[in-house]
Parts: C-alpha cells; structure tokens; sequence
C-alpha cells in the first residue's frame, strides 16, 4: 500500500515537473498555451528523457525532423531556434537526403506504408504522430487528448529492438501501451 502511495506521488510530482518545465520553457501564461506549443515542447524534452546509448550525438546537439508542415512542427522549430546549442531542426519536406540523422521525427501522417518507411529510413530514430491510429499502424509515441489534456502515449511492443529506451520519468506521465503493431 506504500508502495503504491510512493509511485503514485512519484508520477505527480513528474507530472508537476514537466508542466513547469514546458511552461518555463516557452515563457507564456497557462493561458495562452495551445496543444500544439505543448506537442512541441514534449518532443523536444523526448530527446532528454530517452536514454540513447551508442545513439548519444557527439556533438551533443539531438537532430529532429518532421516531414509535416503543420502547427506542432513550426512550433517545434520555434523551440529549437532558441536552443541551437542543443538541438537542430530537418525539414524532411525540403532535405530529402539519404544521409539524414534523425533522433526523433514527428509526422503527421498515420498510414501503415508511411510508418513502415520512416522506421526502415531510420531505424535509429524515435518516430512520433498523432492519435491512436498512429501506435496502432505501428508508430512508436502518439499525442493524444485525455479529460482535455494531451499526453504522450508510448506502444512499448512498437519500441522492441531499437538502439535506445525510455527513461522512467518520460514513462511516468505517459499512457502505455503494450501491443507490438510494428
């Protein structure tokens, strides 16, 4: 009964965190905060709250992409404007290169075909979208909108053999999954 007590304030107090985080982060008023500044603000903490292993950039800058020209990803280019020390911004819309390093991509799109070939192109990459038809065509994370709040939602079967893991502080305010649809 502790335990659960424990693990139950433990998530509060994560979920606290990155609220305080994000809103920090971006600099606004609750207020004035739209779902689409805090997608991009959680893709940009998903490349400090994942443990990368080998996967580690030397140069100590995370690489995201986006093949998606909508709210969420020029948001998220906003955010990583102000933090070019940490972190670069692909367009996969406009560099379409083969030589690509991505460590997180967000796409919009939830078809099972464009799924499977953002995860053959880069394998090495966490590969984010919407809703639940996106984990369920195989994609890893998705933002979905609970009691009028987004969340991530990881598929854990969907993340089995990739170079890198989750950390318990991204798992802790995340709705899991374990079906594997990749």
């Amino acid at each position: 009964m502790i335990d659960l007590a424990k693990r139950t304030f433990s998530r509060r107090i994560s979920w606290l965190l990155l609220t305080t985080v994000i809103m920090v982060s971006l600099g606004v008023r609750a207020n004035e905060f739209r779902d689409e500044d805090l997608k991009a603000v959680y893709l940009y903490r998903f490349a400090f709250l994942i443990d990368w292993k080998t996967l580690q950039p030397k140069s100590g800058r995370y690489e995201f992409c986006s093949d998606s020209d909508n709210e969420v990803s020029l948001r998220l280019k906003d955010v990583i404007a102000k933090k070019p020390e940490q972190a670069k911004f692909n367009d996969l819309v406009q560099r379409y290169e083969t030589d690509l390093n991505c460590h997180i991509i967000y796409t919009a799109e939830t078809s099972t075909q464009h799924i499977t070939t953002l995860r053959t192109q880069f394998p090495d990459a966490l590969i984010v979208g919407e809703g639940n038809e996106f984990t369920a065509n195989g994609g890893m994370a998705a933002f979905v909108k609970m009691n009028n709040r987004v969340r991530p939602l990881i598929n854990l079967g969907n993340l089995r053999g990739v170079a890198f893991s989750m950390r318990s502080q991204l798992l802790s305010i995340s709705i899991i999954e374990e079906g594997d649809n990749a």
